[in-house]
């Protein structure tokens, strides 16, 4: 036989001296019975590509044997070579046999077909070489092997995307396209990629439609990674445990929440149980997420990679969270973080919170790269089909022409049309051909939905009404259930379920993991789903949530909490028979909300309480009292957070007109004062504060005197006297509800107080909380009343040492008294003081302490308040000016994200300041902020209104002057400042005001000198006075190297130069020794200006 195929015409020998050596590889057969010589190469001359296989109008063909080809390639069948290549030989012999296969489309014709065959054969060995076996395609049915086809540009984009966001500039990708395009089958293909690079971890969520756990799709995400982690990387664990630890400490317990694999790696001495509360528990839960990322991904030296799937069902809570994780990694130093998105754009509303992401993130020049999929082409298809029957493309072209005809070339669609073309045995194995065969003529005639929807729908009408149900049943918790879940809901309805869902795995209907049951593919779950009429998907969620709901009470196991109050409401009130059933699915929401708060999910809290409310009845708040006190008053506390104003004043008049007493309405009064505050109707907000405190027996006085300060001063002097430090931490906790409730109003008055820049209200709030806390006892509101009294002692009336004492007494009682809503609240406050006292340097560093204690509360206010003394301080004591510009651009990124149009005003003189000093032009910078905040951020806007604002403004544009040497600029600026900054009335809440006197001080005597104005070197003097007082009762680190410039500059513009020279040089070395570099290089240059004019 093999000497006949020898004497064939000679291109067909050429090829097949190939194919006989790739034969030879399988180490069964001699080449030199195919024609070869020795050195294992071809005796005759290659062809070219496009040569016909068979001239039949050349006498030079040559036929020795003319049986059949089944014949002929037998014996390569017996010894066992390859289906797919003794194939090839049967149709290369057919191609060469005029009329021996009459018909037969896989003959070859062209040279080019075999020798891309035999590539193929050589490229793809595990698939066209694979021997079919007839058993498993018997019993297993049609395998979709996890291969990628048509995408291969797509893949490239991404992974080019990924190598910029880990190695040069932050970058983020969305995978767009219709459902079943195959953006999973993308992103799991990507992950596979990056991981063969660089090992790279990767990390998967998957938003679902009907999910009742909050967050679910990214807490799960990293749920599974801890769950991975733990049991392959015990070593890892133990490293990333111990960062979490001293990183995040206590906080972690926010988390274990939603993250409950987490407490695995924490270990048994970690405190997973702690009840915590927060100023803002959803900013809160945002911050401390990014915390935790930041914190592991610097744990590994691989990139994490978090994908989320399905975002065309993110959450508004989720969408938040993303923007936050993709900021979070735009401000690492080292990227190690890479996130892409999957989503059905065309499901996208323009109120959809994923059209948030793209805007949000490019304002911060984070890019977003989209990758759109279209439906394959005829040729991907066809590469698909090939794999999946492991038979070379040219032989499966017919088929996959069909199926691209019929299914547009929507993945999905195809895989869901070969599984039942295979189960109507129209694709069957074939015994004979020992591989995969079909019928043409009959697929072609087959009569398929338009869409992949309605042909699964179609798809289902075969399987059993036991399993039907089932998977009906199934469908209504979303995509993937728990089986322990579904065991629990079989047992209570008392209905077969996990035999027939079992079946609906077997027919592939179904996946089962990781004790899950889960849709093969989310339209098979719409599908299931859209089998039930509107109103028998209420009946069918009402069932399940009251099954779950008696399971929860009667076992008191909230395991089902979420699944059984999400069902009931997703039944909805129409679903509700009774009274008992209705009161019975409030207190299940209320529940359900409350559980929701513990892992600071606010949003979805919100739909829980506010679907409760939904169900109390006529007449509830005289029958289900505290049940509707409670939840209307956390109903508005979500509502608050969520900035659903009208809905939060519907609230809380409900629970004002309704509340039986004071303390029973006060929840609801100081979420209306938070309301008004951040609505900006401070007089507003003090006027009810003020109201209430008289209702509580506390009063405030209405025109606040300098003598009533005195006397309040004086009487909480005579109140402390005696009272050693050991003794104020030992007093008793304070237990009468009304001046705890006092204590809370008079702190919430204080910021109003900031923000009105009423200065001489201030210290009687500060007199006020200690005074009661002597009287009544301490509770964690009294570390803020004797931090701001601290305030007051050591930047009003400058009295340092014992303002440090009592910052000292301020910080231990917020260690014996832990309040994670206050504690930011208490640092800040004290850390004012420490200006005043400890090495500037140094004490800065406690505002970014503080930063992450108040962000951790989502106390933004307070936070950034903090950054914003960070950055004025490390500005202004000389810190490297790239490092604080950079920290100066994050804190307005956070600033701009939690629209904190106060601070981000005050910020904004320094950081173009610092562009000009660095010889920038950051226009970009901006125009996002203008682009967000719009007119209101312009100059004139924001700034003309506040006086704080305008102060900055003055203060920046005065040294600008100064460094410059620009006459015009300096004197007006400086006029302007002094004109509205009174230097002998200090303000409790000022505390860089120093910084602002030196300077001041420093360019009225400049401008004084320059243009002869006595009054502006007066002025000038008074400022070298309030930094004389500093450097007595403050701190000489801190302040004589200034005092000593200012005295200089007097002395000179007064032409005693000799004295001047003296005091130039005593400013130059205290600069120098108190690291003060900034103003070491000043007095230099003011030294040298002042010894050229001498």
């Amino acid at each position: 036989m093999c000497e006949s195929l020898y004497l064939v015409r000679e291109p067909a020998v050429m090829v097949l001296e190939t194919a006989m050596r790739l034969i030879a590889a399988t180490s069964m057969v001699p080449t030199q019975a195919f024609g070869m010589n020795e050195g294992n190469q071809p005796t005759k001359r290659r062809a070219q590509s496009n040569t016909p296989l068979v001239d039949y109008s050349s006498q030079k063909t040559m036929l020795v044997r003319t049986q059949s080809a089944s014949t002929s390639v037998e014996p390569l069948k017996l010894l066992g070579l390859p289906t797919a290549l003794c194939d090839l030989i049967s149709n290369m012999i057919h191609s060469v046999v005029p009329g021996d296969a009459p018909g037969n489309v896989e003959v070859y014709e062209f040279i080019s077909e075999v020798r891309h065959d035999l590539k193929l054969m050589i490229d793809s060995s595990h698939v066209y070489l694979h021997d079919f076996d007839l058993a498993m395609a018997v019993s297993s049915g049609l395998q979709f092997r996890n291969s990628l086809h048509g995408r291969e540009a797509e893949l490239q984009t991404l992974l080019e995307c990924y190598q910029r966001a880990i190695s040069s500039k932050f970058e983020v990708a969305m995978i767009c396209g219709t459902s079943g395009i195959g953006k999973s089958e993308l992103s799991r293909h990507f992950a596979r990629s990056a991981n063969d690079d660089d090992g790279s971890i990767f990390l998967s969520g998957r938003f679902n439609k009907l999910q009742s756990q909050p967050l679910y799709a990214i807490s799960s995400a990293f749920d599974s990674y801890f769950a991975w982690l733990n049991e392959e990387h015990p070593s890892t664990a133990a490293k990333v445990a111990a960062a979490l630890k001293e990183n995040m400490g206590e906080e972690m317990v926010s988390l274990v929440a939603a993250v409950p694999n987490l407490a695995n790696i924490l270990g048994d001495d970690f405190d997973s149980e702690k009840n915590v509360s927060a100023v803002d528990a959803q900013k809160r839960l945002c911050y401390l997420f990014c915390q935790f990322v930041e914190v592991i991904s610097k744990c590994h030296e691989e990139p994490l990679i978090l994908f989320l799937d399905d975002c065309q069902w993110i959450d508004a809570a989720s969408a938040a969270l993303l923007i936050q994780l993709i900021m979070s990694g735009s401000s690492c130093k080292y990227h190690r973080l890479f996130i892409f998105i999957s989503c059905r754009d065309d499901e996208l509303g323009s109120t959809h919170p994923l059209n948030l992401v793209p805007s949000s993130i490019s304002g911060f020049g984070v890019k977003m790269t989209k990758i759109h999929l279209s439906p394959l082409s005829k040729g991907a298809l066809n590469e698909m089909v090939s794999t999946v029957l492991s038979l070379l493309p040219r032989i499966t072209r017919p088929l996959a022409a069909i199926l691209h005809h019929k299914t547009k070339g929507s993945p999905l669609f195809v895989k869901q049309v070969m599984i039942d073309l295979y189960k109507q045995q129209l694709l069957y194995p074939s015994l004979s051909r020992r591989r995969w065969d079909w019928d043409a003529d009959k697929i072609l005639e087959m009569k398929i939905p338009e869409n992949v929807a309605a042909f699964i729908a179609k798809s289902f009408d075969h399987l059993p009404s036991e399993v039907l149900s089932a998977l009906v049943f199934l469908s209504c918790f979303g995509a993937s259930a728990d089986v322990a879940l579904i065991e629990v809901l079989e047992r209570e309805i008392k209905q077969p379920l996990i035999a027939p869902l079992e079946a609906a795995v077997a027919d592939s209907v179904l996946g089962k993991r990781d004790g899950k049951f889960y849709f093969m593919h989310d339209k098979l779950q719409e599908a299931a789903y859209n089998m039930m009429r509107p109103e028998e998907r209420c009946l069918h969620h009402n069932l399940f949530g009251q099954a779950l709901g008696n399971v929860v009470v009667r076992e008191r196991d909230d395991r089902f909490l979420l699944f059984a109050a999400t069902q009931i409401n997703f039944g909805g009130p129409q679903a509700i028979i009774d009274s008992d059933q209705a009161f019975a699915a409030a207190k299940l929401n209320l529940d359900a909300g409350k559980k929701a708060m513990s892992t600071l999910d606010f949003f979805a809290a919100n739909a829980f309480f506010n679907h409760g409310i939904s169900y109390l009845r006529s007449g509830h708040w005289e029958e289900q009292y505290d049940v509707s006190l409670e939840l209307f008053n956390l109903a508005a506390k979500c509502a608050l957070m969520n900035a659903e104003h009208d809905r939060l004043k519907m609230l809380t008049g409900q629970v004002m007109h309704h509340a039986k007493c004071f303390e029973d309405k006060f929840r609801a009064l100081c979420i209306s004062i938070t309301l008004l505050l951040w609505s900006s109707k401070l007089s507003v907000a003090m006027q009810l504060i003020s109201t209430n405190l008289s209702c509580l027996g506390e009063e405030l006085p209405v025109a606040v005197t300098q003598a009533a300060i005195q006397r309040q001063s004086d009487h909480t002097k005579a109140m402390l006297a005696g009272i050693s430090d050991d003794t104020l931490l030992s007093y008793p906790p304070m237990s009468i509800p009304s001046k705890i409730m006092a204590m809370e109003l008079l702190s919430k008055q204080f910021v109003n107080y900031i923000f009105s820049d009423d200065g001489d209200s201030m210290p009687m709030i500060a007199f006020k909380m200690v005074q009661t806390s002597l009287t009544y006892g301490m509770n964690p509101l009294s570390g803020v009343g004797f931090a701001l009294y601290s305030n007051y002692l050591a930047l009003v009336r400058g009295e340092v040492a014992e303002g440090y004492r009592y910052v000292k007494v301020a910080l231990l009682l917020m260690k014996r008294m832990p309040s994670i809503a206050h504690d930011g609240e208490i640092m800040y406050y004290a850390t004012h003081t420490m200006l005043r006292v400890e090495p500037l340097q140094s004490a800065i560093e406690h505002y970014a302490d503080t930063y992450r204690v108040a962000m951790a509360s989502g106390a933004t206010r307070f936070a950034f308040g903090c950054s914003f003394m960070y950055d004025f301080c490390s500005f202004w004591s000389g810190k490297k000016l790239d490092l604080v510009m950079n920290s100066m651009k994050e804190t307005m990124k956070q600033m701009i994200f939690y629209k904190n149009l106060v601070m981000l005003s005050l910020s904004r003189p320094v950081f173009l300041l610092s562009l000009r000093l660095t010889g920038q032009s950051d226009v970009h910078t901006h125009d996002v902020l203008t682009n967000v905040f719009g007119e209101t951020y312009a100059e004139g806007g924001v700034s003309s209104k506040l006086p704080m604002v305008e102060l900055a403004t003055c203060f920046a544009k005065f040294y600008e002057g100064l460094v410059f040497r620009e006459v015009d600029i300096a004197r007006d600026s400086v006029e302007k400042y002094l004109s509205m900054a009174s230097l002998s009335k200090a303000n409790m809440s000022n505390p860089g005001d120093f910084f602002r006197t030196f300077y001041a001080g420093l360019v009225s005597f400049w401008i004084g000198r320059e243009i002869n104005d006595t009054e502006l070197m007066k002025r000038g003097a008074e400022c070298k006075n309030q930094i004389e007082k500093l450097v007595i009762s403050a701190s000489t680190w801190n302040f004589q190297n200034k005092a000593y410039l200012l005295l200089a500059e007097e002395r000179f513009c007064e032409r005693n130069f000799d004295e001047a020279e003296t005091l130039y040089d005593a400013a130059i070395l205290s600069s120098k020794t108190h690291k003060f570099v900034n103003e070491e290089a000043l007095a230099n240059e003011l030294a040298g200006g002042g010894f050229f004019l001498k």
